[in-house]
């Protein structure tokens, strides 16, 4: 565990990850929120179709996908967690920290694209 990234230093990772997406995506993300929380809730994990005994989430798209709205659509931001602790204990060294961080940000974009799991795991995410 990278014990050594505290939550400032997570945060700061997750700002230069976000400062890192490519510019076709980073245009488009208008009302969405990125959060860091400490870890998921029961109920975050259980959205995600997965059993809080034993899974934990390391992030978690919570919104209406872009494919989904209409031009009338109007709504409170989505919103992107980012969960620290869960990242923290899975990672050796705060290069695979900051690895985990982009690769969590980047699935939970596709998301906010419509991009669902099984398309993400086949093309290798």
């Amino acid at each position: 565990m990278a014990s050594d990234i505290n939550r400032t230093r997570f945060a700061q990772l997750v700002t230069q990850v976000l400062e890192t997406l490519p510019a076709q995506f980073a245009s488009r993300l208008e009302n969405v929120e990125v959060v860091i929380e400490d870890e998921p809730t029961e109920a975050q994990i259980r959205s995600a179709g997965l059993d809080p005994r034993v899974d934990t989430l390391l992030g978690l798209y919570e919104g209406v996908p872009l494919h989904e709205r209409d031009a009338a659509y109007m709504a409170l931001p989505d919103k992107i967690s980012v969960f620290y602790r869960p990242t923290v204990e899975a990672c050796e060294s705060p290069a695979e920290i900051r690895n985990e961080i982009r690769t969590t940000i980047l699935h939970e974009v596709a998301h906010f694209f419509g991009i669902e799991d099984q398309d993400l795991d086949a093309w290798g995410y």
